[in-house]
């Protein structure tokens, strides 16, 4: 496993939020954000920060890169010094700005200034010189584009922009908030092919999204995130396995379908099925050996079998409990006050 180069502990950062009395009309309670977070970033590995709206992403994205405060917990920067681990505790934020670059969400860049202009600009406040510009602006992909007006820059254009000014400061760690949002097939293959570029020189990548499957192939690690609390983290497969959620496989077919006794036979489980006209689609568990060519040895009619990707839904109705149905509206109200259900209690 990769070094750890950052470590939460019991991190916190909740908005205050108006709730005036009539002999207090300016009182303010605790609101929605995070609490009692742990977490580990890794060197080098891409960590898929997930979540619903409202979750609490934005909120340890902007903590981690120092923009809101850290109300309670610590968090630690561990290196090697020597053949030694050294742990420095960090006391400001300007000290985590050092180590952290922060792409937020959307960075409106419009005007007719160039992409090299731009830079310029933002490096100046940064000390980067001139040649750290210009290499930055060849990582990511914007060359031809050096001298191009911010007007005239397309979504994954802006997306890279946004990503060379994060990496400015040759950040150790970089966090992405959505930054595959607005962005098409082809933009967003070659944003991944560049992150996966930046891990592999060491980078440690926190990414965050509503979304499990835009971001399968692309991280490392995942961590469930929901009503300001941290449910799991962990490699994907562990995470799966952890929330019963592994050896799924999804298949499709025409004709007649399987039956649940052959199903069974074979050692697995339905878990969902359908039928649509003649195509038939079906979801199970189990482990899959064999089982393929078994089913088409019985004359079953299979043209497509795969192994099936958890989504959000399935990952936090696991984690909580919940039914899809209740998961949807612990969605819809998740801007409220965090749910710690899980080893936290509320303040």
């Amino acid at each position: 496993m990769a070094e750890v180069v950052l470590q939460l502990i019991g991190a916190s950062c909740r908005h205050y939020i108006s709730a005036p009395l009539l002999t207090k009309p300016w009182r303010k309670i605790l609101g929605p954000g995070i609490a009692k977070i742990d977490l580990k970033l890794h060197k080098g590995a891409i960590l898929g920060l997930v979540g619903p709206n409202g979750a609490g992403k934005t909120t340890l994205l902007r903590m981690l890169s120092g923009i809101l405060p850290l109300q309670k917990g610590t968090i630690i920067s561990i290196s090697q010094q020597g053949g030694q681990t050294v742990e420095t505790e960090f006391t400001t934020s300007l000290e985590l700005r050092k180590i952290i670059g922060h792409m937020p969400e959307q960075v409106r860049w419009q005007g007719k200034k160039s992409v090299l202009d731009a830079m310029i600009e933002i490096a100046a406040m940064r000390g980067s010189s001139e040649h750290r510009i210009l290499g930055l602006i060849k990582l990511v992909g914007l060359n031809s584009r050096i001298d191009s007006p911010l007007d005239e820059l397309s979504q994954g254009m802006r997306q890279r922009l946004t990503l060379a000014i994060a990496l400015l400061g040759s950040p150790e760690i970089l966090l992405l908030d959505e930054p595959f949002n607005g962005l098409d097939p082809v933009a967003g293959q070659a944003f991944a092919l560049l992150l996966r570029e930046l891990s592999g020189k060491g980078v440690s990548i926190v990414i965050s999204s509503h979304q499990v499957s835009g971001l399968i192939g692309i991280i490392d690690r995942i961590a469930l995130l929901h009503r300001g609390q941290l449910l799991i983290e962990g490699e994907i497969k562990s995470v799966e396995k952890e929330l019963e959620l592994s050896d799924r496989f999804d298949l499709t077919g025409t004709s007649q379908p399987p039956s649940s006794k052959l199903i069974e036979k074979l050692g697995m489980k339905i878990i969902d099925s359908n039928i649509d006209n003649d195509v038939w689609q079906m979801q199970v568990k189990g482990n899959a050996d064999g089982v393929l060519k078994n089913l088409i040895r019985e004359g079953v009619d299979v043209e497509s079998w795969q192994p099936h990707a958890p989504d959000l839904v399935e990952m936090l109705c696991s984690s909580t409990g919940l039914r899809v149905e209740d998961v949807g509206l612990e969605i819809t109200s998740s801007a409220f006050l965090p749910l710690l259900q899980r080893e936290v209690e509320e303040e």
